[in-house]
């Protein structure tokens, strides 16, 4: 994951690739136009994001090298899997997920958050929505699951609500309160490509993904998830 600034606000970009064990148009995986658990995809975007980004640094899944911290903040019918953030090169994650349990992870994303003290101009929808664009331009290559790619994993585009994110005083960005005001990040707003994996069956799966993005800030990719379902 990137981090910029324009003024006072964050930019964040994170490529995350990931692909579906299904065949035909991926039947495993919930259509980009449907509520998955009740939810559209872009309100489960900006839950993503607020997952990601209030867990504590020292335990934060998206700076993890092993997974042993993949259970940090999950829900019991929808778990969420990470990318690399401040990590570069190859991760291999464990992962043990319960019987029954979703997935939903980003295949690319891109997200930007005004801060409370930032002038009116930056913090109008307009404006935060114009700084995520960069994702629609996204190259995919590895995308798999247990062998098996995912059929064209454009079609899952996303535009996220309006959100905020409250950061922790142990945050993965090591910011303060004189960095960020009141740790708030809001409003937010991202766009990606996500993929909303319905339950696996028990036992091992592996994920992998690799993708680049340029025009996010040149991020590189390359992540292994071995999951046992159980």
């Amino acid at each position: 994951m990137k981090l910029y600034k324009i003024g006072s606000a964050l930019i964040l970009c994170m490529s995350l690739i990931a692909g579906s064990a299904y065949a035909g148009t991926n039947p495993g995986i919930a259509p980009i136009q449907s509520k998955p658990h009740g939810k559209t995809y872009s309100a489960w975007a900006a839950q993503w994001w607020q997952w990601a980004l209030e867990i504590p640094a020292s335990v934060n899944p998206l700076i993890d090298t092993t997974g042993e911290n993949c259970g940090q903040g999950q829900s019991n019918r929808v778990w969420f899997l990470a990318g690399s953030t401040f990590v570069s090169g190859h991760i291999t994650r464990e992962c043990t997920v319960p019987r029954g349990t979703a997935l939903f992870f980003p295949l690319i994303n891109s997200a930007f958050f005004a801060f409370l003290n930032d002038p009116p101009e930056v913090r109008t929808e307009d404006f935060i929505r114009s700084q995520v664009t960069c994702v629609e331009d996204t190259l995919f290559s590895l995308v798999e699951i247990d062998g098996v790619a995912v059929i064209d994993p454009k079609q899952y585009l996303e535009k996220s609500v309006i959100f905020e994110v409250f950061l922790p005083e142990d945050n993965i960005f090591g910011a303060t309160e004189a960095d960020i005001p009141e740790l708030t990040l809001s409003p937010g707003v991202d766009e990606g490509f996500y993929l909303f994996v319905f339950p696996l069956t028990p036992g091992n799966h592996t994920i992998r993904w690799q993708a680049s993005s340029a025009a996010c800030g040149g991020n590189v990719q390359d992540i292994t998830y071995h999951l046992t379902v159980k």
